[in-house]
C-alpha cells in the first residue's frame, strides 16, 4: 500500500497538468485513477488501491438505491491517467470543472490516496475543520 502523506501547493500548467511530489511518483508509476471525491476535491488512487476500492463498491447490492447511486458517481466520474516523463498528472477539464479547480491547487496525501483541491476550497475546508481537530473535538465517525 502506498503511503501518501503531506500537503503540497502547486500551479497547474496551461494544459491542466500538476507536478506530483517526488515521493508520490513511485506510488503512481503503474498509473492512477482520478474520480470525483467528496467535500469538493478529486480523489486520485494508485492503480492497486483503485482495484481494492473498486471491489468494495462492486460488492454493494444492486438492489440498494444508495449503493447504485454511489457506484454511478464513483465509476461514472472516474478516468484512468498516467504520469508523464516529468512526473506530471493531467487533470481532465471535465473533472477540474466539477470541483472548481483553478490554477492554484493543493495536492494532499491521505495515506492510500491523493486528493487534489482548488487552493481556495482547501483553505476554506481547513478553516472549517482545522480548529476542531486541534481542539480534539473532531472525532472520526461522529456527525
Amino acid at each position: 500500500m502506498a503511503e501518501l502523506l503531506g500537503t503540497h501547493r502547486y500551479q497547474l500548467d496551461p494544459k491542466g497538468r500538476v507536478s506530483l511530489p517526488a515521493r508520490f511518483r513511485e506510488a503512481f508509476a503503474d498509473g492512477a485513477v482520478l474520480t470525483l471525491g467528496q467535500d469538493g476535491c478529486l480523489f486520485c488512487f494508485p492503480r492497486a488501491e483503485w482495484e481494492a476500492r473498486s471491489e468494495e463498491v462492486r460488492r454493494l447490492p444492486l438492489s440498494d438505491p444508495q449503493g447504485r447511486a454511489y457506484a454511478r458517481v464513483f465509476f461514472g466520474k472516474a478516468e484512468a491517467v498516467e504520469l508523464d516523463a516529468q512526473g506530471r498528472l493531467l487533470i481532465p477539464q471535465r473533472l477540474r470543472a466539477e470541483v472548481g479547480i483553478g490554477r492554484e491547487v493543493v495536492v494532499l496525501g491521505v495515506m492510500d490516496r491523493m486528493e487534489i483541491w482548488d487552493r481556495d476550497a482547501h483553505e476554506r475546508y481547513e478553516q472549517t475543520h482545522g480548529g476542531a481537530y486541534l481542539a480534539g473535538t473532531l472525532q472520526p465517525g461522529s456527525r
